[in-house]
């Protein structure tokens, strides 16, 4: 980063280091705590609303453990403590939460797999963010096995399955839509 005017050079790295992931977490969380009151399928949030509160409270958590695991090392605590291991962790367990609350979401803008094909059918909706669940967990399991791996391919054990079930989700979505097209227009047909 660029140094601020007549700031020492560095000293911006650090405002930037100390203040930065605390502010990103606020404007998240902000942003959380507004999705219930714009979300068009509000009662359909008010039946997950616990796991979505667990998700909130785990999202805080994990970006805390993460930024005490990469501020405190650099204050010289902690120092024979692998900063990278701990930040793996986080997100592995953010990674099974939101497996785990895959199972309980009904369909709405914010929270879950939102795909056209899935907002546009409850079927379709439940049966992508259940094949999510399990992929969740299986990025989740991922990350932690990242921890005991060469350092150089822990990155690509985290990002590359993460971007895979993206895209599988994606595509699987709209085959069922399809599925589910095809099988009500035969019913019109026949009628």
């Amino acid at each position: 980063y660029p140094s601020l005017g007549t700031a020492a050079a560095g000293l911006s790295e650090k405002v930037v280091g100390v203040y930065l992931l605390p502010i990103m977490t606020l404007i998240v969380y902000v942003g959380l705590l507004l999705v219930p009151k714009i979300e068009h399928y509000q009662k359909n949030l008010e039946d997950f609303a616990e796991q979505f509160w667990g998700f909130k409270v785990i999202l805080v958590f994990a970006m805390g453990i993460i930024y005490a695991a990469t501020l405190l090392p650099n204050l010289g605590y902690f120092t024979r403590l692998d900063p990278v291991l701990i930040v793996v962790a986080a997100v592995s367990m953010l990674f099974f939460y939101v497996g785990n609350m895959l199972n309980f979401t009904k369909r709405n803008h914010f929270i879950g797999i939102g795909t056209p094909w899935t907002l546009a059918n409850e079927k379709v909706w439940g049966k992508t963010n259940q094949l999510g669940s399990k992929l969740f967990w299986i990025c989740g399991a991922l990350a932690l096995v990242s921890m005991v791996s060469p350092a150089d391919s822990r990155l690509w054990l985290i990002l590359l399955p993460v971007i895979l079930v993206v895209i599988g989700l994606f595509a699987y979505s709209l085959v069922e839509y399809r599925k589910t097209k095809v099988i009500h227009d035969n019913r019109r047909r026949k009628k």
